[in-house]
């Protein structure tokens, strides 16, 4: 379980540093006719449309992710938020 919550919580960051949004957001966006719904396979690395990634901006820069996975979504999208704001201090 460790294993595959470490390679989710890389993919889910991954997603969000190539998207620039939160995975959470883009959840819908890859059901059938969405328009991300070939995007998975696009890039040099699968993504993971599955909430618990959030892109990390510095001075209005991205400067990278932060992915959490291994609860429910809404979980680990709570817990990358939180991840965020302690980031923020």
């Amino acid at each position: 379980a460790v294993l595959i919550s470490g390679e989710t919580s890389t993919r889910k960051a991954y997603t969000a540093l190539q998207l620039n949004a939160p995975t959470a957001d883009l959840v819908d966006l890859v059901k059938p006719d969405g328009p991300f719904h070939s995007l998975p396979t696009a890039l040099d690395k699968p993504l993971l449309f599955i909430a618990g990634g959030i892109p990390v901006h510095r001075d209005g820069r991205l400067i990278g992710a932060i992915g959490v996975g291994g609860g429910a979504p809404e979980q680990d999208h709570g817990f990358a938020a939180a991840a965020l704001a302690e980031l923020a201090r």
